[in-house]
């Protein structure tokens, strides 16, 4: 998982100390809270836990994230669906034809899902941390599955698939199918090649059988 970017100072073109060091706190405190999350859930995710798995105080993590652990969780969680999205635009501007396009899709999820900490963490569907992810939760979701509905409308403009329900509706299906994909290779990452297949082999069901 990638950490979010700050700009460097107008006019210096780099960090300073003082700033690159502020950077690594907030590094620290965010790796931190996820090493906790793994192993403890939201529940046993502390403000104390998470200060002293980065050998921090509690003041220091409170200055740098006032909300505590909600704003650590949100920060982490908006952090994969940006880098979920940059890969995800990247992998579908370079597919061709319906399938490949949705498998292009997946495929970024998955394998950001495989990652030990990371998996666990973005496929959680505890209740309990709802409160703290509802800002960002659904992100990266309604973007996959705006691309998937425009993608169904010119499969049907190009003869490849047949009308009948709305885009919009096969593309929360889709994207509902790569979520409940996520949680299981998040479980056992052994399994993303057979997740993915799954999600081509819907996919293909979708085409005309003469143009898949």
């Amino acid at each position: 998982m990638t950490s979010s970017q700050d700009a460097p100072r107008a006019g210096s073109g780099r960090l300073s100390l003082r700033e690159q060091n502020r950077l690594r706190t907030r590094r620290v405190l965010l790796d931190a809270a996820l090493e906790v999350f793994a192993e403890r859930g939201f529940g046993g995710a502390t403000v104390e836990a998470i200060a002293a798995e980065a050998g921090a105080s509690k003041v220091t993590l409170y200055a740098y994230f006032p909300a505590g652990r909600d704003d650590l969780f949100r920060t982490l969680y908006e952090e994969v669906n940006e880098e979920l999205l940059d890969r995800v635009a990247a992998s579908h501007g370079q597919a061709s034809g319906f399938v490949d396009k949705v498998a292009a899709l997946a495929r970024p999820l998955l394998e950001i899902g495989a990652r030990p900490l990371v998996g666990r963490f973005y496929s959680n569907s505890d209740p309990s941390v709802e409160p703290a992810l509802a800002p960002v939760r659904g992100h990266a979701s309604r973007v996959v599955a705006k691309l998937i509905a425009e993608d169904v409308a010119e499969a049907r403009a190009a003869g490849v698939m047949a009308a009948g329900v709305e885009p919009a509706t096969l593309a929360a299906l889709l994207v509902g199918a790569s979520r409940a994909a996520l949680v299981e290779v998040a479980e056992d990452p052994g399994r993303s090649e057979e997740l993915l297949a799954g999600i081509v082999a819907l996919a293909t069901g979708l085409v005309r059988p003469d143009r898949s």
